[in-house]
Order: structure tokens, then sequence, then C-alpha cells
């Protein structure tokens, strides 16, 4: 239920939406009219980030286009950035601990330093055991103090020595610029590390087409506005101070009348292990709190941790209380959407709901929580000691950022995903996954299908003298496009189904595809240009509402997902096209020209030479087919009537495809030479065990020391080697092998005969 509610949407009627308040798919309700009020969960900027990332934040930019684009929805959409965190602080001053003991070795490269080389030892020993924070501080600042010249210079930036250490997955262990400087302190030093990586993620999300918020909020810079907003619930009965720390109240909150705790999660006070996840890994181990359910609001800090001013003394914010504070302060006192990863679910969202309710003393403060299925390597959840950990830019060195949308598309937002990565063995290849040949293969269907549109379009162009009328085969496109529009409504209706949207208009591009091989048999039947591009405006406008290929309103086909230049397909790169906005026209153009004026020269020095056959100026056309054009993003296809069709291509995307189809190439070869040697080395098996003679087979091999007497003449175990008998089971079994032995033996018996009476004497 709402305080307040509204379906308008534009005139449109609004979708259901998958609510995890009721765990049922609800009729979508804002509380002011045509207006939705939506906050999502960002990333905590302490690592790069993979590929659970990409669906999550992908399947939310899809919501919001849809919401905003299909259903016409305003949509003030909010993200925050968790910059203020434990795993952020930990990362740094273990960054800072590896990047001491670096330049401290360096330093020392040509010394013998006792002292020195231990308490390397003793840094690295803490890193690795996540020794607690003091210890390890005390640890880096000794080895500072041994180690380092007296003013730290060898711990500034640009000081001659090597900026960067890399892992062997090739990103970064630390970084001169973030973790180095003779004055660095955590309190600066976890902001540089936590803006590096925010900027990184910032550029992933445009790489993969994702929109920007409308307001992105930082807890850095809500640390006054974070510490009110606890003061608040305290002055309401719902949380107390501890030890410098302040603590949320569940038992106070949940005997109060006008609120309710678990609402997302039922079983949620029967959790404590799961209601303690969100509590961060630097929080004391006794308890300072009046019950086990209870959460931190603001924490005490301690050496070598971050700290703000607070009236309960120095400390840093919980991680709950920044998305009540932020949230509330853009969208104010009630909030239409909350979303975010299922993962999020409990604690996280839980503990925010009810903070927020406690601050503003309401009964609900959110109407809908939208939560995004998990997404699974192998089964299991990413993570780098699992070495399973793919990041958005290993994933985007193979695959372009419209085949990693589509592949999300293919799901349902909501439910579980499965990824199996296929391993390449060689240093710097993207990942690869099983699962994106049914994206890619979309990919292509949709991109062939605008390519034959634009072709068609362009031989036949619409003219005074040509029939416009409808005949048969305009009126079955036309009622299968009638069908796709209202198939595809329906899915947007029910929880804004991708997968069901991309399976209708796959179903009207086959009909479109059966209407132009109709129409190019029939020289009498020209082309209704109209009805074609209403049909592929329509498939445009229903794809960009979904996110492929930009705004909703752009171009016919594919346009690239970055600029919206079309042909350019959203490749993964920083600069996907030429073509930008304050290129020149002889920019735009050069690449073509070269390509073209390099076929002339050729065709002309073959022609001065006398050499001009017609199989020589085929060779330089497949040539320019096959090697010049795909180059530079241009692929030509030879039709029957002898005209090729050209098809525009983002530059590198056609390599990238050529590169994916000799990587398969190279798998299927190895898996058939492995068949093959699986095949032979089962055949060298079978020829020596057909040497065996049967009277012997049991005394032999796997069957030596197992049996105790034999069958004089057949050589058939009578008795085991304990001197038991052979059971009747047994011997019943021992009988078949012999038999089958017996086949085996006779038959390589023969086998030799023949060879003998081949050989002449």
């Amino acid at each position: 239920s709402s305080s307040s509610s509204s379906s308008s949407s534009g005139g449109r009627q609004p979708p259901s939406i998958l609510n995890t308040f009721t765990k049922t798919k609800t009729p979508f309700q804002t509380l002011s009219p045509n207006r939705i009020g939506w906050y999502i969960c960002g990333p905590t900027v302490y690592d790069s980030a993979h590929m659970g990332h990409a669906r999550n934040y992908i399947n939310f930019d899809v919501l919001r286009r849809v919401m905003q684009d299909y259903f016409g929805y305003s949509v003030r959409f909010v993200m925050n950035v968790t910059d203020i965190d434990d795993k952020i602080i930990l990362r740094a001053q273990k960054r800072r601990a590896e990047f001491v003991m670096s330049r401290a070795k360096k330093a020392l490269m040509k010394e013998e330093n006792e002292a020195v080389k231990n308490l390397v030892a003793d840094i690295e020993k803490a890193v690795e055991t996540n020794a607690p924070l003091k210890e390890l501080c005390e640890k880096v600042e000794a080895l500072r103090a041994k180690a380092l010249d007296t003013d730290g210079s060898i711990l500034d930036v640009g000081d001659g020595f090597s900026n960067d250490e890399e892992e062997e997955d090739g990103s970064s262990s630390f970084t001169a610029s973030v973790d180095g400087g003779k004055d660095w302190s955590i309190q600066t030093g976890y902001l540089k590390l936590a803006q590096f990586y925010e900027k990184e993620f910032m550029e992933d999300m445009r790489l993969l087409g994702v929109k920007n918020p409308d307001c992105l909020t930082r807890v850095s810079e809500y640390t006054k506005q974070i510490v009110e907003y606890i003061e608040g619930i305290i002055k309401n009965g719902f949380a107390y101070e501890s030890n410098g720390s302040v603590y949320f109240d569940v038992t106070a909150f949940e005997n109060s009348e006008n609120h309710k705790y678990a609402k997302l999660k039922k079983s949620a006070l029967d959790d404590v292990e799961a209601a303690m996840d969100g509590e961060g890994a630097l929080l004391k181990a006794e308890s300072e709190k009046r019950n086990d359910f209870d959460f931190v609001l603001w924490k005490k800090s301690k050496k070598g941790e971050p700290s703000w001013p607070s009236p309960w003394g120095e400390g840093r914010p919980g991680w709950h209380i920044e998305c009540s504070a932020m949230c509330s302060d853009v969208l104010g006192k009630y909030v239409d959407v909350n979303g975010g990863g299922i993962d999020l679910s409990f604690p996280h969202h839980e503990n925010q709901l009810a903070q927020s309710e406690a601050h503003y003393d309401i009964k609900q403060w959110v109407n809908f929580f939208a939560h995004s299925g998990h997404l699974h390597i192998d089964g299991l959840k990413m993570s780098k000691s699992l070495k399973n950990f793919i990041t958005i830019r290993q994933a985007l060195k193979t695959y372009s950022a419209r085949q990693l949308r589509f592949l999300f598309l293919l799901h349902n937002w909501s439910d579980p995903m499965e990824l199996t990565p296929i391993i390449s063995k060689e240093e710097g290849k993207g990942a690869t996954f099983k699962q994106m040949d049914a994206a890619i293969g979309v990919e292509k269907t949709f991109a062939e299908f605008f390519h034959s549109v634009k072709g068609a379009l362009r031989r036949t162009k619409y003219a005074c003298d040509k029939d416009q009328i409808w005949l048969p085969l305009e009126k079955k496109l036309s009622d299968a496009f009638d069908a796709c529009q209202k198939e595809v409504h329906e899915s947007l209706l029910d929880n804004i189904n991708t997968s069901s949207v991309i399976s209708s208009m796959l179903a009207m591009v086959k009909e479109f595809n059966t209407y132009l091989a109709s129409v190019e048999k029939d020289a009498n039947h020209a082309l209704r240009p109209f009805l074609v591009e209403s049909v592929a405006k329509y498939v445009t406008y229903i794809l960009n509402c979904m996110g492929i290929s930009g705004e909703a309103n752009a171009p016919l086909g594919f346009t690239d997902i970055e600029t919206g230049i079309e042909g350019d397909r959203g490749n993964g790169t920083a600069t996907t096209s030429a073509a930008t906005s304050n290129d020149t026209k002889e920019e735009i153009l050069a690449p073509t020209l070269d390509a073209l004026t390099s076929f002339r020269d050729e065709i002309r020095r073959l022609a001065k030479g006398e050499e001009l056959s017609p199989s020589a100026i085929l060779g330089l056309c497949d040539q320019l087919r096959d090697v010049v054009l795909p180059t530079i993003g241009i692929k030509l296809d030879d039709k029957p009537d002898g005209n090729a069709l050209w098809k525009l291509y983002a530059p590198g995307e056609l390599e990238k495809e050529r590169q994916r189809e000799e990587e398969e190439k190279e798998r299927k070869l190895l898996a058939k030479q492995k068949l093959a040697e699986e095949k032979k080395r089962k055949e060298e098996e079978k020829g020596q065990k057909a040497k065996v003679a049967p009277q012997v087979m049991f005394k032999i091999g796997e069957n030596e020391n197992m049996y105790g007497s034999f069958d004089s003449e057949t050589g058939m175990p009578l008795t085991m080697k304990d001197g038991s008998e052979v059971t009747k089971s047994q011997t019943k079994k021992l009988q078949k092998l012999y038999q089958a032995q017996v086949k085996l033996h006779e038959s390589y018996l023969k086998s030799v005969q023949e060879k003998m009476g081949n050989v002449q004497i």
C-alpha cells in the first residue's frame, strides 16, 4: 500500500512489477501523477566492477528506459556511490602496506638488513592473514621508519621507481598516485582509492551504454547530513549511543504500534548471521549492543580508520544509514522505487527501510522494492579467491556492449542467471561465455534485418509512378506487425518481460524476411517502402526503449551506444568511431576513400601490365570484400542478382567477429583432435588386450593377486586369494568376460595368420 497513489503514465496502462514486499507482480502506482522517484544502490568502490555489476546496472537501465520511453513516466533516477566503507579502508591500508614494502625492497636491494627483511615478512603475513588493522598499521610505520629516507622522499610519486605493480590478471595491485606520497594518511588515502574505482566504474557504465543517473550521491559528501539524520532517529526513540557508536534499536522499533520490522524478509529476526553481514569487517568483536539484531548507524573510528566529527565522537557512517539519508535528501519523505541486487534485500534494504521509517515516524517509506536476480558463474558467486571474478573490461575485450545487453535481455531481470566461462589460457584475451552464442545470434538477426531494410529502401524509393496498393503479401506483413505490437505491449506490462519482447520481434523479423524474399522473386511486385519503414522504425524504437542503440528516438537501425552515430555498435572501446560530431567530412570519408583509391590503383597497374584477366579482377574484388573493407567496418554480401549489399559496422567489430570465429574453429579442432587421440588410445588398449590369451587373463594386470586357484584348462578362477570359493554370481560375471576375451583373442590370432600368409618367402 502507499500513502497516495496514481497509475497515470501518459495514457498507457501501467505495468505490473515484481514487488519484493509482496513477492508478487503488483500493478505499478506512483505517489505523484506520472512521476517516479527512483533510488538505486550503487557500487562500493574498492575494486573493479565485474559481470554481476554489469547485469544489475544494465537491468535497471532497461527498467528505467522502458518506464520512461515506453510507458511515458517522468523519472528522477538517483544512484549512490559508497565511498566510505570498511572494504575500502582495508583495501587502502593493504595497498599502502604493499606499496611501502615494494619501495623498501627496491631501496635496500643491495643491502643485507635482517631487521628490515623480518619486518617485510611480518607485513606480508599480516596482509595475508587479515591481521587487525592496528597491527598492520604499526608494522608499516615501523618499516617506513627503519627502511626509508628520513624525509620519506622515497615514497613520493615520480621518484624514478616504477609507478605500478601488476597482478597476474593484469590489474594494478597498487598505484603510486593513489598509494604513494610521504604525507599519505588514511583520511585522504581511502578517498583517493575510492575516486580511482568510482571513475573506472562510471567509465564501465558509459561503455555499456548505461545512462547516467539524474543525481549521484556520495557518502563522503553527506557525513554532516547523515549525523543529523541519525539524531532524528535517536530523538524518536529508535536508536542509542554506546561507547561512541550509535545503534538502531530493533526491539523498540518492532514494539512500536506504528512500525514493523522484517517487511522484506519475514524470517529476518531468525537469522542473526545474515543480519550481521552488513556491519563491516572493522566493527568491534565485543558486543556494545543491547541485542544481537541491533545494527550500527555510526561507527566509532579506531587507529588506521578515517573519521568525521559527531556528537558521539569521531567516527564514520554505517553502511545502511547512508542510503536512507541521501535518498531522503533528494527524493523526500516518500519514495516510489528502491532498487538493487537481490543480495541487498536483507539486511541492507530491510534496515534501510526501518531506519527511514523511524526517522520520519511513518508506516511506509518505499512503495516498490525491485530486486535484480543473482548472476552466478558455474553455480557459484563471483569471487577473486575462486578465480571466477570476471571484470566488465575483460568481457568487453571479446564482446560488444550491445551483445552483453542482449545477453541480459534474454533473461528475466528478476530471475537468477547462470554464466559458464570458456577459459582461455592465453594472456590478454577477454572472457568468453557459452551463453553468449544466443545473444550474438539475436544481435546478428536484428543487424541483418536492418541492413536488409536499408538496402531495400535504397533500391526502392517512393515514386508517383510506383504502385502503393497493399496486396496479400503486404496485408500478411501488416497482420504480423499488428500481432507483434500487441504481444510486445503485453510482455512489457508483465513485469517488463524483455525475453518475451525479443521473441515477438524475432518472429516479426522472420515475417519481414519472408515478405522481402517474395517481393524480390516477383519482378512485377515492387516493395512498399512506407510499410517496410514503419516496421523497421517500430523494431528500432522497441530495441532502443531497452537501451540497445541509445535513445528511443534514434535513427532507424543500430546506432552507437555511446555517441549515437549510425553503424557504430558499442564495441566497448573508449572511442568507437571516427565519426564524432567534431570530425570533418574528410576525416569521416578518409578510410573509405583510401580503400577505393587503392583498389583503383591496383586495377590500373594490372591494365598497364597487360595482366587484366577476369580472374585477376575477381581476385582484387574478393580482396576488397574480404580483407580491405572489413578493416574499416564495411561488409559486402554478394546477391544472386549480381548486386552487392553493403553493411556498415563499428570499426573493429568485424575483426572481433572474425577472432571469435577463429577461436571457435580452434576449439572445435582441438576437440576433434582430442576425440581422435582418445579413439586411438582405446584402439591401442584393445589391441594390447587382444594379445592376451583367455587362459591367463585372470592371472595378470589388474587381476593379479586377486585369485588363489584356477581351472587347469580354461584358466577360470576357482578360489579367491584368501582361499574362499568364487561365488556363483561372480563366476557368471567372469564367464562373460572370459567369452568376450576368447572372441577378441581369436580375432587377433586370425589377423596375425592373414599377415603371415601375405608374406612371400
